[in-house]
């Protein structure tokens, strides 16, 4: 057990994922936006109240609310604070901006 969690921290660092979990992640819509915070320990939450788990399968940031909306998208390296850019939301298939924010 202490393997496997060494083991996937090890992986956590050296992915792109980690400014997404050192930082937050704002996720802009026609809508409105929200913050969402996603966690070493594969979980992630959002100031709205959405939750759910979050996992890298090679190049894409996958994730599963906990309703069971869920899906994958590209993430890219090199994300730091201030970093933005549009895509697809994984859950709602939705167009949004991703910004990254420093977390409170």
């Amino acid at each position: 057990m202490m393997l496997t969690s060494l083991v996937s921290a090890l992986v956590l660092q050296a992915s792109p994922v980690d400014a997404l979990v050192e930082n937050a992640l704002q996720v802009s819509t026609a809508q409105g936006s929200y913050i969402t915070y996603f966690n070493a320990d594969g979980t992630y939450t959002t100031d709205v109240g959405i939750e759910g788990s979050w996992w890298v399968e090679g190049d894409q940031l996958c994730v599963e609310r906990t309703t069971g909306e869920g899906g994958c998208a590209p993430i890219q390296g090199g994300l730091d604070v201030g970093s933005s850019w549009e895509g697809q939301n994984a859950a709602t298939g939705e167009t949004v901006t991703y910004t990254i924010v420093a977390r409170d």
